[in-house]
């Protein structure tokens, strides 16, 4: 009888492993997609200045009078966790910390142009590009 039951609860284990694993699996690779669709949008919009690391020394950022800050210390300058909200709010230039007279470009308003140079989405800032550049940021932190 003993062994009936631990056959039956194995069999059981592995019916339920069966049936998580391949949504754990789609979910990890969706969050993969996600944060390799965000590495992409960082190249072609921020790693000009803000470095192709995120440490804030690109090459453009010799003329803007300003340090673009590091981005992979954002977690650690906000007590060990990404200030997402913050960061979504920052470069959608909707915080007060914005100066409309700087070099940061004010992404909501002139859409991310090198990731859709011919004006794809009319120059919108595509919601799953944006959560993507979040995600890579998120995941780039030190």
């Amino acid at each position: 009888m003993k062994i009936r039951t631990y056959v039956a609860i194995g069999f059981g284990v592995v019916l339920l492993t069966a049936c998580t694993e391949p949504a754990t699996l789609a979910s990890d690779r969706a969050a993969e997609d996600a944060v390799a669709r965000g590495k992409a949008v960082y190249a072609k919009e921020c790693a000009q200045c803000h470095g192709a690391a995120g440490e804030g020394a690109g090459p453009a950022s010799l003329g803007l009078g300003v340090a673009p800050p590091d981005l992979v210390g954002l977690s650690a300058r906000n007590g060990g966790s990404f200030p997402r909200s913050f960061v979504r709010q920052y470069v959608l230039g909707r915080t007060e910390e914005n100066d409309l007279a700087g070099p940061m470009p004010d992404f909501a308003r002139v859409g991310l142009r090198h990731v859709y140079p011919d004006g794809g989405a009319d120059g919108e800032v595509l919601e799953a590009d944006f959560e993507g550049l979040l995600d890579y940021l998120a995941a780039i932190q030190e």
